[in-house]
């Protein structure tokens, strides 16, 4: 097969931590084809991972899925309409397409139409793609499931922290500068799934021990629409705190990662920036994964207590959410939100294993936090 002098990459119905933590794909396809233009069709959630990356072609940003909180997916008209803007967008000629994640048969009927050959795993015609790779099994690990992709487009992969830079944060930003040469403890709480967060009581009381017992300053971070709920963690907390909370952009809350001694937090786009900031991690995990799928200097530790039973129940609801074209659902009323099987004495069992906080004197904490 010759080589591919155009390459169409698809990231799209996937949020930004899925879109970074599988971007050692994009350094695979360019080591595989050094003198190709490669360009990039993105989700709206996705693309401020992609915003400032360099090495590209253009980065199309789609609006097919991934709604905003409040708003209904698109109307079939609405929906045909985006995809034959992103068709015109595109254009044709592309020599190869590869649909990352589960896609969807919109998306794979787009990389068709757009390049000469199609790789991604099969929805409702397999026989767009190029490789029968099957449907996306779900419940397996994103990365190796990425790695099948690859190598069935005749590119070889290797599992690889976050590849992406950020650029550097502007001067003047606020979050940066007070996180800079500091004591502090990222805690990232939220998510875009309710079966991804923790209850707000068991954080405030993680972040009080994390204070008394080692004397550090606790950062909350998270976006805008996730302040109300971390000012209720805060509210239940004896201790004083931060709140980052819609203070950060992607670049800012890389910088700010980068000069934390620990980073708490669910398993989100967090995840994957603190990895490549090589800050140690302790990761609440609920269907999202039991183990950490890359080696990295920041030597997470996965802290998972559900049971393979919920996590296919969690898994079956949010693929069905997913291709409704919501993308996310917080309704913390439902019986599987909240990772409700981790106790306190998890998360502080896994702070304590990680051995880079070193518990201060109890006079010395005070005298801190007089």
């Amino acid at each position: 097969m010759r080589k591919p002098k155009r390459i169409l990459v698809i990231f799209d119905d996937c949020g930004p931590g899925d879109a970074l933590c599988l971007s050692f794909c994009l350094q695979a396809l360019r080591k595989a084809h050094p003198t190709a233009t490669i360009d990039l069709l993105v989700g709206g959630h996705a693309s401020p991972v992609f915003e400032h990356a360099e090495g590209f072609g253009r980065i199309v940003v789609s609006h097919l899925y991934g709604r905003a909180d409040g708003q209904r997916p698109l109307s079939p008209v609405r929906k045909a309409m985006e995809l034959a803007r992103l068709a015109l967008r595109l254009g044709r000629g592309y020599d190869l397409a590869i649909t990352f994640l589960w896609g969807t048969t919109a998306l794979n009927v787009l990389a068709r139409w757009a390049a000469r050959r199609s790789f991604g795993y099969a929805n409702k015609w397999p026989s767009l793609h190029a490789s029968d790779l099957g449907p996306y099994e779900a419940s397996g690990e994103p990365i190796e499931l990425a790695i099948e992709l690859l190598a069935a487009a005749g590119v070889s992969a290797t599992p690889d922290i976050p590849y992406l830079r950020l650029p550097e944060p502007p001067h003047g930003s606020t979050a940066v500068g007070a996180s800079r040469g500091s004591n502090r403890v990222v805690v990232h709480v939220g998510s875009d799934w309710a079966c991804q967060q923790w209850q707000p009581d068991r954080w405030a009381e993680v972040a009080d021990r994390l204070i008394a017992r080692y004397g550090v300053d606790v950062v909350f971070t998270g976006l805008a629409n996730e302040g109300a709920y971390i000012d209720e963690i805060r509210a239940a907390m004896q201790q004083d705190s931060v709140s980052f909370a819609g203070a950060t952009t992607v670049a800012e809350l890389a910088e700010v990662l980068a000069g934390a001694r620990l980073c708490v937090c669910v398993d989100s786009l967090i995840f994957e920036l603190a990895q490549a900031a090589g800050t140690p991690i302790v990761v609440l995990a609920g269907q999202s994964r039991t183990r950490a799928a890359v080696a990295s200097p920041s030597n997470p530790i996965v802290v998972n207590r559900t049971t393979p039973e919920l996590r296919a129940a969690i898994l079956a609801c949010k693929t069905r959410v997913s291709k409704a074209s919501y993308g996310a659902c917080r309704n913390f009323a439902c019986p599987m939100a909240g990772l409700r099987d981790i106790s306190v004495t998890d998360v502080l069992e896994a702070i304590e294993a990680q051995g880079v906080l070193a518990p201060v004197e109890s006079g010395v904490n005070e005298a801190a936090n007089a």
